[in-house]
């Protein structure tokens, strides 16, 4: 086993530790009797920015596009947040404090940001610029 296979593989593992984590940080953050369920709903728009990002981005180079697809899982985190907000008549900045403090989003945010940074790290192969590359 070649020690790109191994950094993949490792990268995988980063990334399924943190998506258990941010599904476990969601699930003990809700609040059922309130109706709030930010993480999940992060967990949602991350998904939902990192899948339409990737094909995106899938030619860039994979440092660029690493870049993008961590942008994109933050903004996706936050996204449903600011919809919430704008639908409920309520400042922006407050919803997302409250998130913050209340509904688990300091625990959720994060570990989507970087499970979706490591599973493209597993996802996309190092492509090295050999001699005949150059100039392309």
């Amino acid at each position: 086993m070649s020690r790109r296979r191994i950094g993949q593989i490792a990268a995988g593992l980063v990334a399924l530790i943190s998506f258990g984590w941010a599904v476990w940080a969601s699930h003990a953050s809700a609040m059922p009797e309130f109706r709030i369920y930010d993480g999940y709903w992060m967990i949602f728009g991350a998904t939902l920015a990192s899948l339409i990002a990737a094909p995106l981005v899938w030619r860039w180079p994979r440092e660029l596009s690493l870049v993008a697809i961590a942008a994109a899982a933050a903004i996706g985190c936050v996204a449903p947040l600011v919809v919430s907000a704008l639908s409920k008549h309520m400042p922006v900045m407050v919803r997302l404090r409250g998130a913050w403090w209340l509904g688990g989003a300091d625990l959720v945010g994060p570990p989507l940001v970087i499970g979706f940074a490591a599973l493209w790290f597993a996802i996309r192969k190092y492509e090295q610029k050999g001699a005949h590359n150059r100039g392309r």
